[in-house]
């Protein structure tokens, strides 16, 4: 059932408004909590302010009303392609990525280790860039080990045709704030309402003034149910990469690479609010 114009004007008192555009946003994210996932969380809480202020990375919140951040959100351009060519130094990544991963959930890493393990794997998914300082000391390794030569040899990257992206970074919830969210009781979660009524519109924006074919996201997924990549295709509709790579693949190896294509966006957008209600019932 189509959306309400009720439901709609509820879903406009919403305001998504850039990070660094209020100095107040600073002291209202200070509370924000993500049970799944609080890492991306621990993202907005420290370098958010600063990479939006700065146009490294756009960050996005969405507020009520009472000025509750109920959700953010970032964005930064992308790259996808065809053909890769540089499988060995990747499989040196690749099996560095596991070994962190396979450390953090085998539950014995010392106390002291936990932070720089889970910031580093928070690094790769977040396309941060890896230093090779950073990476040494998380590995209790010099600068100049064989293990991180390998990684950070000095090589161009050969790829075949390549297409213009825009990746959603962050997107998550706030968990202190579902309450408040819940008040609106309406038949769709927050994050698709975001996704569709906020973030499509600004690609559409941006695909005035610049050529773009993809929206892709990496979804941090360790549940052998797929739960997040679920929802992200059935909610968001989202597919598995089948075709495509990225420009930085390294996130295949603890994240699930999914996209799609800008120019089916609109008559997406428009069947989410056509079918918004999922029965009379629900409105």
């Amino acid at each position: 059932m189509k959306i309400t114009e009720e439901q709609m004007a509820l879903i406009n008192s919403l305001c998504c408004e850039r990070l660094s555009s209020d100095e107040e946003n600073f002291r209202l994210i200070d509370s924000f909590y993500s049970v799944r996932n609080n890492n991306v969380a621990e993202a907005l809480l420290n370098e958010a302010y600063q990479e939006d202020e700065s146009g490294v990375v756009a960050y996005y919140v969405v507020k009520d009303t009472d000025k509750n951040v109920l959700f953010f959100f970032s964005l930064k351009c992308g790259l996808l392609f065809d053909e890769f060519i540089e499988g060995e130094k990747l499989a040196r990544l690749k099996e560095l990525c596991i070994t962190v991963a396979e450390k953090l959930n085998g539950g014995n890493v010392p106390k002291e280790d936990i932070d720089g393990l889970k910031a580093f794997l928070e690094i790769v998914r977040a396309k941060k860039g890896l230093k090779k300082d950073d990476v040494a000391r998380i590995l209790h390794t010099t600068t100049d080990s064989q293990k991180i030569n390998a990684i950070f040899d000095n090589n161009i990257k050969n790829v075949g045709k390549t297409f213009a992206g825009v990746e959603i970074v962050h997107f998550c919830a706030n968990d202190e704030c579902r309450e408040a969210w819940d008040k609106y009781g309406l038949d769709q979660s927050l994050g698709a309402i975001v996704f569709w009524h906020f973030i499509v519109p600004k690609i559409f924006e941006l695909r005035k003034i610049v050529g773009c074919e993809y929206l892709f996201l990496f979804a941090a997924d360790c549940d052998p149910d797929e739960h997040l990549v679920n929802y992200y295709s059935q909610k968001l509709k989202f597919k598995k990469a089948d075709k495509h790579s990225t420009a930085m693949p390294i996130y295949d190896f603890t994240c699930k690479f999914m996209y799609q294509e800008i120019m089916d966006l609109g008559n997406k957008r428009m069947k989410f609010f056509e079918n918004f209600n999922h029965d009379e019932d629900a409105v």
